[in-house]
């Protein structure tokens, strides 16, 4: 049953010296307070980070080509060599990890409609592309199938090009656009879910056209500029590395020893990295903050052991008419508690306000351009702040209460 009169008693214990007990409480707060807004800005970091790679297929490959480093039958060190539409075929027969596959043919020049003008890259792609780096279609469709099988004069923008080209507003589908000397049919208006992030170029700013169609138009016969691979589920990325360099490099007569002929960038491999990295900085900030927050807990319990010491002759009257341990245990701990608790409360509300308004500002002024850094908390930190408030109460006020629970009536009555 509430006891009123404890609480009361209790209230008062605590505020008989204000001062030494406000400073003792905003230890507590200031540490709770830095443990919130260091592990809001450690998860707005990291979010900042993986938002960037928002739309990307992390387990994905990429492939381009540069002299090679080592003679091997006949052919000499230095040649300059490029992959092919052979190589496309080969992986598609061996590559057993290989999900997607897509190559790349860039080629830069200008974009023309009408007097609107703008030098954007043309990409030819293949449909897989856009599953490796996924797109929001604001217009249209994309690339498919059909417009590669069939060579078609038909292209996706990006909004830049769109921007740039049409007036706000304007249907731009079935309109043609000339890029390269060639001109195209709009079929799609794209943008990336990320554009901190791409694939050989920025989407918002290229013309996307089908590949077999950038080749033929290009003057490229079956070259490739950029080859981009995903693992099929249960595969990993390191399997698509190895086996899609062993195909290509055999295909031409390349040195498998020959680290330089085939560079090779593995996406899934730079994101564990990228986690591992946040993890160690995880466990700092849980240091940091849990060492902010146990300075308070100390100077808490350091101020129950004085105030133990200063109620020595009130604790040994109680024991000498008959009070129970537990009974003096109860109460010394209860203080600690509503010490610890009102003050931790008051720093994690702080923090979490504080938050909250840098959650508004920032995300008020984000442009979708650079690293964004929104911090936040969870749900689940704030169990565990609660959880760490109790524990650290029970803490800060075990010793006091064991000392309390030491004293020897007898001695406490003859205390001066």
């Amino acid at each position: 049953m509430f006891d009123i009169d404890k609480w009361k008693e209790i209230w008062a214990t605590i505020t008989r010296n204000k001062t030494r007990s406000l400073l003792t409480a905003f230890g507590v707060s200031w540490g709770l307070f830095m443990f919130i807004l260091l592990v809001g800005f450690g998860n707005g970091f990291k979010k900042g980070i993986m938002d960037n790679f928002e739309g990307f297929a992390v387990n994905s490959c990429f492939f381009f080509t540069d002299r090679t480093g080592e003679a091997y039958k006949g052919h000499r060190k230095g040649r300059n060599w490029d992959m092919n539409s052979k190589d496309l075929r080969l992986i598609r027969e061996k590559a057993s990890s290989v999900e997607y596959l897509a190559p790349m043919l860039f080629a830069d020049g200008k974009s023309v409609r009408g007097n609107k003008t703008g030098s954007y890259t043309s990409l030819g792609v293949y449909p897989d592309y856009f599953a490796m780096q996924q797109m929001i279609v604001l217009n249209g469709r994309i690339i498919n199938e059909i417009d590669v099988s069939l060579r078609r004069k038909v292209c996706v923008i990006g909004q830049e090009v769109y921007e740039t080209l049409f007036n706000v507003g304007e249907d731009p589908l079935g309109q043609s656009i000339r890029t390269g000397g060639i001109y195209y049919q709009v079929v799609g208006v794209v943008k990336p879910k990320s554009t901190n992030a791409t694939i050989g170029s920025n989407p918002v700013k290229t013309v996307f056209i089908p590949f077999s169609t950038q080749q033929q138009t290009s003057n490229r016969g079956d070259e490739i500029d950029f080859l981009g691979c995903t693992a099929k589920p249960g595969c990993l990325a390191l399997m698509v590395e190895e086996e899609v360099k062993t195909i290509i490099k055999a295909n031409h007569e390349i040195s498998p020893t020959d680290q330089k002929a085939l560079v090779s960038i593995n996406l899934e491999e730079e994101f564990h990295k990228i986690n591992n990295l946040f993890s160690g900085i995880t466990v700092l900030i849980w240091i940091v903050g849990l060492g902010a927050l146990l300075s308070g807990i100390i100077g808490i319990s350091n101020i129950m052991l004085v105030t133990v010491r200063e109620r020595m002759r009130e604790i040994g009257v109680r024991r000498a008419i008959g009070a129970k341990p537990l009974s003096i245990i109860t109460q010394i701990m209860s203080e600690s508690f509503v010490l610890t608790t009102l003050a931790g409360l008051a720093g994690f509300m702080a923090g979490v306000g504080i938050l909250m308004l840098l959650q508004q500002f920032m995300a008020g002024g984000q442009s979708g351009n650079g690293l964004v850094i929104i911090p936040f908390v969870s749900f689940n930190l704030a169990l565990v702040a609660m959880a760490i408030l109790v524990f650290s109460s029970l803490l800060a006020g075990l010793m006091p209460a064991i000392r309390a629970l030491n004293i020897k009536a007898i001695d406490a009555i003859r205390d001066e």
